[in-house]
């Protein structure tokens, strides 16, 4: 079965080879990046991932983080060839509302230096004690290859989305896989999906917030296992 794997708010894709490795052989997974200069939201993201969906085919979505909002739109439309949704350390609704907005304000995020921030800052926060001098560099290689204008606006959609309707509207089997190590989406974000899609299978990994990349294996194989 074809695996579309969209990524965290790098968007580049680069991070996730591992995990998509994992993957193998049982599925076929296909990392569909988005534009590095072009300042699209959900709503455009979610056309570009929709034309890039195979046809005639039964796949899955796993969506990072950034990407699960984008998941819950293609859901929502119930596409006949979509067997099933995983979402991982993701949110239907903006996560960090109650603690970032009143810190950094949507209008002060176009000057977060994203690009000079050093990546030995943002490590904690991302991968906890799974980092390493070459996660680091790849953190930042990722970073530094998109204009710093398209991550503050990705910035700012994360900070106002909700798609509690477009989750609701949804019927496809749903996965949800929680970083018990997350220090950026809190666990009141998969507890509001259960809320909304109580079928909602929830399994806890022990990882941070970048759980596909700590955890590839194991999350392939939880994969596996849900969708045999």
């Amino acid at each position: 079965m074809r695996v579309i794997v969209l990524p965290g708010l790098d968007g580049t894709g680069e991070l996730l080879d591992a995990f998509a490795a994992a993957l193998a052989p049982e599925f076929d997974a296909q990392i569909i990046p988005y534009p590095r200069d072009q300042m699209l939201g959900y709503a455009d993201l979610t056309q570009l991932v929709i034309a890039a969906m195979p046809r005639d085919e039964p796949f899955l979505l796993v969506a990072e983080s950034f990407s699960g909002p984008i998941a819950l739109r293609v859901a929502a439309a119930r596409p006949d060839d979509l067997a099933g949704v995983v979402l991982c350390a993701s949110f239907a609704k903006a996560p960090l509302r109650r603690v970032f907005s009143p810190i950094v304000p949507g209008r002060l995020i176009r000057y977060l230096p994203v690009q000079r921030m050093p990546a030995r800052l943002m490590m904690p926060l991302m991968m906890g004690k799974w980092s390493s001098p070459d996660w680091r560099r790849r953190v930042q290689a990722s970073l530094s290859g998109v204009e710093e204008k398209v991550i503050r606006h990705r910035l700012r959609e994360v900070l106002r989305v909700d798609e509690t309707r477009s989750l609701g509207h949804s019927t496809c089997p749903l996965l949800y896989l929680r970083a018990l190590r997350d220090r950026l989406v809190p666990v009141r974000s998969r507890d509001m999906i259960v809320s909304v899609r109580p079928d909602t299978v929830c399994v806890d990994v022990d990882g941070p917030h970048f759980l596909l990349q700590a955890q590839p294996v194991e999350c392939a194989a939880i994969i596996r296992r849900a969708f045999p």
